[in-house]
C-alpha cells in the first residue's frame, strides 16, 4: 500500500506527501511503465489531488495523461486540460470517469471515436438525456455497452428492448436489475433464440414465467421446463400442456402430484404412458389406469415394474398375454399372488422364467415343483435352486425322476 503517498492510514487521516518521496517515485515507475495496469492496481484508492497536481505539473507523458484521466480525485483544471486532447487513448480512459461534469460527459456523447463513445455508455454516470443520445448511436459497440451498464434507467432498458439488433437485446439479460416490463418485453421478442434465453434467465421475475408457463406454446414451455430449481406451482401448469415433449419434459424433471400423473395417464400419448409405467414410485390408482391401458407395450413395462402391486399383477394375468405373463414372471417385486397364478398356467416357458427369478420363494418353489412338466426340472439343476425346505409333494416329484442328478436333489436338497 502506498500509505506515504496520501492514502488514508488506519486512523482515517491523510498522510502529506513529499515530491522527493521514494514511494512517489516508485508509483511514477509504475505509470510510465503500464498505466491500464496501474490504474487497475489502484481502482479502489483515491489519491490526494495535491499528488495528482504534482504528477500533472511535473510529468507531461501520455502515460500519465492516461493515468489521471481515470482518476476520481483529479482536480478540475487538469480534467479540462485532459478534455481539449486530442490523443483518443487519454479520452477513452476519461470518458469512463464517472466523476466527470454534464457538460463534459456530452461533450463526449458527440465524439467521433467509436470507442471513446462505448466507454461512456459503460459510464454509471451516463444518463438522461446523454444515455438516450447513446440509444441511438449507429455503433453497435456503443448500443453493446450501454445494454451492459447497470446503472442505466428502466426507461433506456425498454428503448433498448426494441433495439434493431439482437445482440443489444440479449445483452440486457445479462442486467441484474432488468425491469419487469423489459422482460415481458423480451419474452415476447420476435427473435426465437432472444426469447428462449429470456425464458431461461435465472432473473426471470415470477409473473413472467407463469404467464408464459400458461402460453401453451411448444417452445416457451419446453424453455421453462429446461430451467433449473423450477417452483412447484410452474410445474403444476406444465403438467397440463397438451404437447407430448413437455409432458415428457415433466415427467423427467418435474415435481407432480398423484392427480396431475393420473391426467397423464389418462390423456398423455402412448410414450408419455410408457413413462409412466416405469417410473420407481406409482400410487395404486396410477397402476389401476395403466394396468387397463390399450397399449400392450405400456401393460408390459408395468408388469415388469418392481414396484407393481400384487392385486394389480392378479388382473394382468387375466389377460393373458404372452409376453405380458412373461414380464410379470420375471419381475423381482413383492408378487406371491402373482405367481402363484402364472404357477397354475401349464406352461413350461413361464415356469422356466419364475426358476429364474431369485424372488421366488421356496414356497412358491414347491408349488411350482408340484406342477411343472418333467423338463422344468433340469433348468432347476441349472439354477442350482435350493430345494431343502420344498413339501412334501414336491420332494417326491423329484425323487421320481429318472434322472440320478434330480434324485439327488429331492435326497439332499442341493447341488
Amino acid at each position: 500500500m502506498y500509505r506515504k503517498q496520501g492514502f488514508i492510514d488506519p486512523q482515517g487521516t491523510m498522510a502529506s506527501i513529499n515530491e522527493t518521496s521514494p514511494d512517489k517515485e516508485a508509483l511514477l515507475t509504475e505509470i510510465l511503465a503500464d498505466p491500464l495496469q496501474a490504474i487497475y492496481k489502484l481502482r479502489r484508492k483515491v489519491l490526494p489531488a495535491q499528488l495528482l497536481r504534482e504528477f500533472a505539473d511535473q510529468n507531461s507523458s501520455l502515460q500519465v495523461r492516461i493515468f489521471l484521466a481515470a482518476q476520481a480525485n483529479t482536480p478540475g483544471r487538469i480534467l479540462d486540460h485532459l478534455m481539449n486532447s486530442d490523443e483518443a487513448e487519454v479520452l477513452r480512459v476519461l470518458a469512463a470517469n464517472d466523476r466527470l461534469t454534464y457538460g463534459q460527459l456530452q461533450r463526449l456523447a458527440k465524439h467521433a471515436d467509436v470507442q471513446v463513445r462505448a466507454a461512456l455508455a459503460g459510464n454509471k454516470a451516463a444518463n438522461g438525456p446523454i444515455a438516450v443520445a447513446l440509444c441511438a448511436d449507429p455503433a453497435l459497440e456503443v448500443r453493446l455497452a450501454l445494454a451492459s451498464n447497470p446503472a442505466i434507467s428502466p426507461r433506456i432498458q425498454a428503448m433498448l428492448s426494441s433495439d434493431e439488433c439482437s445482440l443489444v437485446r440479449a445483452e440486457l439479460l445479462r442486467l441484474s436489475r432488468l425491469d419487469e416490463e423489459v422482460q415481458f418485453a423480451l419474452c415476447d421478442d420476435w427473435d426465437l433464440l432472444i426469447h428462449i434465453k429470456t425464458l431461461l434467465s435465472p432473473r426471470l421475475s415470477g409473473t413472467c414465467l407463469k404467464n408464459w408457463a400458461a402460453s401453451g406454446e411448444l417452445v416457451s414451455q419446453l424453455a421453462i421446463a429446461a430451467r433449473r430449481n423450477l417452483p412447484e406451482d410452474i410445474w403444476a401448469i406444465l403438467a397440463g400442456s397438451p404437447h407430448r415433449l413437455v409432458q415428457l419434459a415433466v415427467l423427467t424433471s418435474g415435481i407432480l402430484t398423484t392427480e396431475q400423473m393420473l391426467r397423464l395417464a389418462r390423456d398423455g400419448d402412448e410414450e408419455v404412458r410408457r413413462r409412466l409405467a416405469a417410473r420407481t414410485e406409482l400410487a395404486l390408482p396410477l397402476q389401476r389406469i395403466l394396468s387397463q391401458d390399450s397399449s400392450e407395450e405400456v401393460r408390459l413395462i408395468l408388469a415388469g415394474n418392481p414396484c407393481l402391486d400384487d392385486g394389480i399383477g392378479r388382473f394382468l394375468v387375466q389377460g393373458r398375454h404372452q409376453k405380458v405373463l412373461e414380464a410379470l414372471a420375471e419381475n423381482p417385486g413383492a408378487l406371491p399372488a402373482t405367481r402363484l397364478c402364472l404357477i397354475a398356467f401349464d406352461d413350461p416357458a413361464l415356469h422356466k422364467l419364475l426358476l429364474a427369478n431369485p424372488a421366488l420363494s421356496s414356497e412358491e418353489l414347491s408349488a411350482l415343483l408340484e406342477l411343472c412338466s418333467e423338463e422344468v426340472f433340469y433348468h432347476l439343476v441349472y439354477r442350482r435352486r435350493d430345494c431343502r425346505t420344498l413339501s412334501s409333494t414336491a420332494r417326491n416329484r423329484l425323487l421320481g425322476s429318472p434322472l440320478p442328478t434330480i434324485r439327488r436333489l429331492g435326497y439332499e436338497g442341493v447341488c
